[in-house]
């Protein structure tokens, strides 16, 4: 096997994992600690990964011994058959990542670990309820609430870190502005994610914006959602909520990711929207230096620049005119 070959098998096998969806959580909340202005905390982040890595992977397995979703196997046969091979490893591959996260979010506190047993039941309950009627069936309802899902989990592991300081030191507006901006990020990737499978769920029963108004227009209104989540960020920046240089930086590299995924027409787009996603984040808070213990923003330093070139300020004093005598 030649090492390009290697390469994707090993690609292929993270998409299966689940282990884009757990980097695309760990964007998310990068997105709200910034955001909301606070520091960089490594915690919350692995912990938002590895629970949605392992909420994922038991959804993809089943969250008990079945026979395997028809939708699932007639659009992802290669993944079906993957995780089926690996039975019973898969499934204690999702239950040791759930673990982990637990662990980790003991100590953040009570609201950070009550998101993993409710995150499992909130799968089971989209996805794999007992009678026939699914969320995850249901046209725009399935998006928003997977992205309402991804907000929740970032702002509860970001701003409510432990009992009894709920709420001590939440700056709302700032937290406010982020969340809806977020929401508007991951409903937009929601969206894209249905294209690859628009033909499969429209033969199961399940109703998708691609298979609903088509392929072209799901783009559009991912690209729209995703700008209208770029101009709220910059009415933050104009509101004061929001430095000008991460303002800037995080509302336009987000969309550049999603214009620039579209340009590029992939054969498949779920796995590179997880993938561009945190990585357009992650280079937006590079540009504008955040964490601030990282030093000076380098957006910042240009619009500071602009500032004080707009700023003539005081009149040296030596070129001050003297009385006559």
């Amino acid at each position: 096997m030649t090492a390009a070959r290697r390469t994707e098998t090993m690609l292929d096998a993270c998409g299966h994992l689940a282990v884009w969806p757990g980097l695309y959580a760990g964007g998310c909340v990068l997105f709200i600690e910034s955001l909301t202005g606070g520091p960089f905390r490594w915690r919350p982040v692995a912990i938002a990964g590895f629970l949605t890595t392992g909420t994922y992977l038991l959804d993809r397995l089943g969250p008990w011994p079945s026979m395997p979703d028809r939708a699932d196997l007639a659009s992802t046969p290669e993944r079906v058959r993957f995780l089926r091979r690996r039975v019973p490893h898969s499934r204690v591959l999702a239950s040791a990542v759930l673990l982990a996260s637990f662990a980790l979010s003991l100590a953040e506190g009570v609201f950070a670990a009550a998101l993993v047993p409710l995150a499992v039941l909130g799968m089971i309950g989209y996805a794999h309820p007992p009678g026939a009627w699914r969320l995850k069936d249901r046209l725009l309802l399935k998006n928003a609430v997977v992205a309402a899902s991804m907000t929740a989990m970032a702002v509860v592991l970001v701003a409510f870190p432990g009992w009894p300081r709920f709420g001590a030191t939440v700056q709302w507006a700032p937290l406010a502005l982020a969340a809806a901006a977020l929401f508007m990020h991951v409903m937009a990737g929601a969206m894209l994610c249905d294209l690859d499978d628009a033909d499969s769920d429209a033969r199961h029963g399940t109703r998708t914006l691609p298979n609903t108004i088509g392929a072209e227009k799901t783009w559009w209104c991912a690209e729209a959602l995703t700008a209208a989540a770029g101009a709220l960020t910059l009415l933050g920046v104009a509101c004061g909520l929001v430095s000008p240089g991460l303002g800037v930086a995080i509302a336009g590299l987000p969309l550049a990711a999603v214009i620039l995924l579209r340009a590029a027409g992939p054969m498949r787009t779920r796995d590179l929207v997880d993938v561009l996603y945190p990585i357009a984040v992650a280079a937006a808070l590079l540009l504008a230096g955040w964490p601030a213990a990282t030093g000076s923003s380098s957006t910042d330093a240009v619009f500071r620049a602009l500032e004080e070139s707009a700023d003539v300020g005081p009149v040296p004093p030596e070129h001050e005119p003297r009385d006559s005598e």
